[in-house]
Parts: C-alpha cells; structure tokens; sequence
C-alpha cells in the first residue's frame, strides 16, 4: 500500500466572517513531502536569504522582494509536491446560503437540481447582487452569517423583516424580492436544518482539508497528516473518524472531475495538530498557502512576479475549490434560461401552495423542450 505523508496550513483564515474586505480569498495549501526533504529545502532557504528567527513564514517573506525570491525559488522546488484548495469568501457564503435555505426544501429530489447547475445560479445571481454593493443583498448576506453562527431562529426571522422592508422598492431587485416568498414560507423546513448544524459550519477549513485528502486519496493511499494548529480543525476532528483506515473508494453519484467520478472516501491513517515552527513541512504549506492567496488578489495586476506565482499555483487548485462563475448567470445559455424559470416556477407555486417538488421531473424536461424550439434569446 502506498502511503503519504502530507503537512497543512492555511492562509486567509477569518473563521466564519466571510464578508472580510481586508481578506477576500482563503487557501488551504498541502505538501506531500518527507519530514527530511522538507528540513533541508527550509534551511537551505533560511541559511540563502539570512531569514531571522530560524522559521519561514509567508506573511512576512512576501512584504519585501528578497522574500519574494525566497517563496518563488520554494515553490519551484516543490511545486510537483502541492495541492491548494481555494476560496472566494463572499461566493463561498453565497454558496451556503443555497446549501443551507434552498437545499432543505428541494432535499428529497435535489439530486435534479443539482444535474441542472442550479445551485451555481442561485449562488451567483446572489453574489452579482452582493458584489454590486446591493444594499439588500448586503444586508441579507450579514444576517445570514449570524445566523449560521448562533443557529437562532430570530435571525431567520431578520431576514424575512430585511427583504420584506425593500420589497417593492427601486432599491430591490426582482431576485431578492422573490427570496421573500421562498423562506417565508419554508422558515420552518429551513430553520429545522440549521438549528442542527455543527459549529464552524460555514468557515472553509475543513471544507478543504476534506477536499485535500480526497484528492491524495483517490488511488488508495494510505494518508499521514499534519496541520498547523487550527480551532476549527481541532474541535471537528471527530468527523473524520470515518475515515480512518478506510480501504474502499466510494464516489460521488453526480460530481465529476474533468469527466471522472469524485472520490468520497480516502484512507486516513492519523491527523496531528502541530506547531509550524518545530515542522518543516508546514512551514511549506505555509508559503504555498500565502503565495496563492496573495497572486489571486493580485491578479489584476500585470506583474511578471505574479505571472510566476500564477504559472505554478494555478494548475494545482483542486475541483472543490470556490469561484464565482459569471457564465452560470448569462441568460444567452439556454441551460441558464431554463434556471431561471425554474427558480419563478419554484416561487409560483410556493405562493400559491402547490408542493413544491411535484412532477418537477416533468417541468424541467418539458421546458427544456421549448427552451430549445423557442430560446428567449
């Protein structure tokens, strides 16, 4: 049995306040790399850049342009040795906000939905709502992230008084005025999920550091991990119990990955909560997660030095990681004309009391149907 051993950081963490401005991406970066090889790559680099205090830290090594060379000559190193998971903090939340209000309702034929990418175009009209500095979208947006904090019902219930206030008004949008129709009327459906849900549920670390090991994994691979310290990951370690020592491979039903089944399952041997300083590898996991956050805030600016960073980085962003898709909302596609009349159908009948999920097979086939006789555009 092959086996791996892989050393975590993070970089971006803000917890479950994804609304930061100050920090709008999140990475969680791994290294497979023996415990030796990654000793000597760190003090040839601390012993090359005269780097104080005998431990490498990214935050400090990307303010100035000799750590710059440091991270740069680092990552080519090491750059066949990386996975990085990352975030977009505002879509993320918009993503949850689907995960967790639209989901319970539509849960025993979500399966259609999510065949259709209509998760992606809910999550992507909110966020062009939210990033639009919207008022109302904002608003909601801010609400939601206490709510799924503290879990009470009274949150859920600021919401419905938020977008009741503006419905109707040049202020709203159409989007977010029907909103008020959908959780109103499925408060209870919603409010039963999330008042069950776990701590940390919206903060994005275990979020990747699952889809990290699912992709060391996938062959089998019998995984050793160290993190640097992290709360989230500590008070949920529990959760991947499951895992430990799992020999079989099960996939998901509907996700693929550049037309390949998505491995659900991997073979856990340990997790270690740890400290960078006395780690090696986590001191690379920690240069790898700062440089991506860094060249994906940067990335509008035409510097060579980013270019570089992206060249490396870029291919080795795993599946799950989180980005706004604008074509998920571009109304010339068919298949996003067919979202959005099922999303009015979904509200059409919540209004007037017709089940929800009733011959939705059937709707969705038979609006395709005309969609392709009779686009709209």
């Amino acid at each position: 049995m092959d086996k791996v051993t892989l050393y975590f950081d993070e970089s971006g963490f803000t917890g479950e306040n994804l609304l930061c401005e100050d920090q709008q991406t999140f990475a969680y970066a791994s290294v497979n790399i023996v415990a030796e090889e990654a000793q000597l790559i760190v003090d040839k680099i601390i012993d090359k850049y005269k780097i104080q205090n005998a431990e490498l830290k990214g935050v400090k090594l990307i303010r100035k342009s000799r750590g710059k060379k440091a991270i740069l000559e680092i990552l080519e190193e090491i750059k066949d040795k990386i996975k990085i998971s990352v975030h977009h903090k505002k879509f993320a939340l918009t993503a949850h906000f689907f995960e967790y209000v639209f989901e319970p309702v539509l849960a025993k034929k979500s399966l259609i939905f999510y065949q259709q990418d209509f998760h992606k175009y809910i999550s992507n009209a909110l966020y062009i709502s939210l990033i639009n500095n919207h008022v109302l979208a904002t608003k909601i947006m801010k609400v939601f992230e206490k709510l799924m904090r503290k879990k009470e019902l009274s949150h859920l219930d600021e919401i419905i008084s938020i977008l009741e206030e503006y419905k109707g008004s040049s202020e709203s949008l159409e989007f977010l005025n029907q909103l008020v129709v959908f959780i109103t009327n499925h408060k209870e459906i919603i409010y039963e999920e999330i008042k069950e849900l776990p701590t940390w549920t919206i903060d994005l670390s275990m979020t990747s550091l699952n889809a990290l090991f699912s992709e060391w994994g996938a062959t089998g691979s019998e995984i050793t991990a160290f993190c640097d310290n992290s709360k989230p990951i500590d008070e949920q370690k529990k959760m991947f119990e499951p895992m430990m020592g799992r020999k079989d491979i099960v996939y998901s039903p509907f996700l693929l990955n550049d037309g390949k089944p998505i491995p659900l399952t991997y073979n856990l041997k340990e997790i270690n909560m740890v400290d960078s300083k006395a780690y090696a590898g986590v001191q690379l996991a920690d240069i790898v997660a700062t440089a991506s956050t860094y060249s994906i805030q940067m990335h509008q600016e035409t510097d060579e030095y980013i270019e570089n960073l992206q060249k490396i980085l870029l291919p080795k962003i795993v599946y799950a990681s989180v980005f706004p898709d604008y074509e998920q909302i571009d109304l010339t596609q068919k298949k996003v004309q067919l979202n959005a009349l099922l999303f009015e159908e979904l509200i059409e009948r919540t209004t007037n009391k017709v089940p929800i999920l009733l011959d939705i097979e059937i709707y969705i086939n038979s609006t395709k149907a005309l969609l392709e006789e009779h686009p709209i555009y």
